[in-house]
């Protein structure tokens, strides 16, 4: 799989230097093609799948996908065939599930249309897919959206995994693309089914809503609570049980956090990189709402999200996909450095059969080159933004030949 994304992304990285000579038809047609073939694949290195269809199975029986966890049905011989060979795959069983309200309501659709089946699940991503692309289209350079409709990340972890993340990134697109179109209300309703859809969508919404006004918080407040209160009035907390689980006891793929948790103990290391991503968080709103930016841009999301996961105890591979759409509208070598390095994160003790490893465990050379790689980008960024010529005349030196 990692042979075929280095491939896949170095034709990526060449038809870059080339995008303005591109045809539109073959762009768009090249995209599609790639997706339908994800279409029909079995999700590589993931079991996640199998907890989506559970989801959707529990949630259209009962009411309430997060009243228990799956392990609480491994002796309910009444559940049928498919759902069984369905929980035995499950992973952290014993853990309600981490998804949000909007995103259940879209596993439970999938399952409306065809049952235990994985299909109607990726054609609603793909769906989701489209639709970014539509609303932002005009917006993107041919680079851009050369990198939106091509991208490997996006097309293994969307198109080959079905995670679901893109659901709540669309929604936080059409939140933007309302706003530009002089619709604040429909903006903050939408940002609020985004953040109801995946928690990570609440770090953008202020950057989104700053500028339609306090009907628009309302309207987002409204919307998030409309899909929370149903499992909340049942005595639910919704994902939020499954979420606090995460928060507390997982690590994985982590750079900073991990460098922070190898001199402090763990929940001062949490404190101390939640409270770095506040500080850099409230920068970036601040710069964001000065009067000398246009009106309505696209939200800095590469940053926001970019900073999150570099400080997070978790950072999976399709959480960089949050990434994705900033990246295609700002272009930048290090967001093309997180979008192609962050896969590298499957070599672990399990998918290379190193019984000396964990499951879950990182060869230590893996994180260095991963990260690496990202802070190469970053200078090379740097670098072009201050010209080493250009320095040198600056201060009375000429260059060497």
């Amino acid at each position: 799989m990692l042979g075929t994304m280095a491939v896949a992304w170095t034709a990526l990285f060449w038809a870059l230097t080339r995008a303005k000579q591109c045809d539109l038809w073959a762009v768009v047609g090249f995209g599609l093609c790639f997706r339908l073939i994800a279409l029909f694949a079995t999700p590589v290195m993931e079991d996640d799948y199998f907890r989506f269809l559970w989801d959707g199975y529990r949630f259209a029986e009962t009411g309430n996908p997060y009243a228990e966890a799956p392990q609480a049905r491994f002796a309910d011989y009444t559940i049928p065939a498919e759902y069984r060979a369905l929980l035995d795959h499950i992973n952290h069983p014993d853990v309600p599930t981490v998804y949000g309200p909007g995103t259940q309501w879209a596993f439970r659709l999938s399952r409306a249309i065809a049952p235990a089946q994985l299909w109607p699940w990726k054609l609603i991503l793909l769906g989701a897919e489209l639709a970014i692309g539509a609303m932002l289209w005009t917006a993107l350079s041919p680079q851009g959206r050369l990198l939106l409709t091509w991208c490997p990340l996006a097309v293994f972890e969307t198109g080959f995994n079905a995670h679901p993340d893109v659901l709540a990134i669309a929604l936080i697109v059409a939140a933007w693309w309302l706003g530009r179109k002089s619709l604040p209300l429909a903006a903050g309703a939408v940002v609020g089914l985004a953040v109801a859809t995946k928690v990570f969508a609440v770090l953008l919404l202020p950057f989104v809503l700053w500028r339609p006004g306090l009907r628009a918080w309302a309207m987002a407040a409204a919307a998030a609570l409309l899909l929370y209160a149903p499992f909340w009035v049942q005595g639910s907390a919704a994902d939020l049980a499954g979420l606090k689980a995460m928060a507390g006891e997982w690590e994985f793929n982590s750079s900073m956090f991990a460098v922070t948790a190898a001199l402090v103990p763990r929940a001062t290391a949490q404190t101390v990189c939640a409270l770095v991503f506040v500080i850099v968080w409230c920068v970036l709103l601040m710069r964001w709402t000065k009067p000398a930016n246009p009106s309505h841009p696209l939200p800095p999301g590469e940053w926001v999200y970019g900073i999150f996961l570099l400080l997070s105890a978790t950072a999976n591979p399709w959480y960089c996909l949050w990434l994705w759409p900033f990246v295609a509208a700002r272009l930048s070598a290090t967001g093309l450095c997180v979008l192609a390095s962050v896969s590298l994160a499957y070599i672990t003790g399990l998918n290379l059969g190193d019984q000396s490893l964990a499951n879950f465990e990182h060869p230590l050379w893996l994180r260095p080159l991963e990260f690496g790689l990202i802070g190469f980008g970053a200078l090379w960024d740097w670098f072009k933004q201050h010209p080493w010529d250009e320095d040198r005349a600056a201060s009375g030196q000429t260059p060497s030949t």
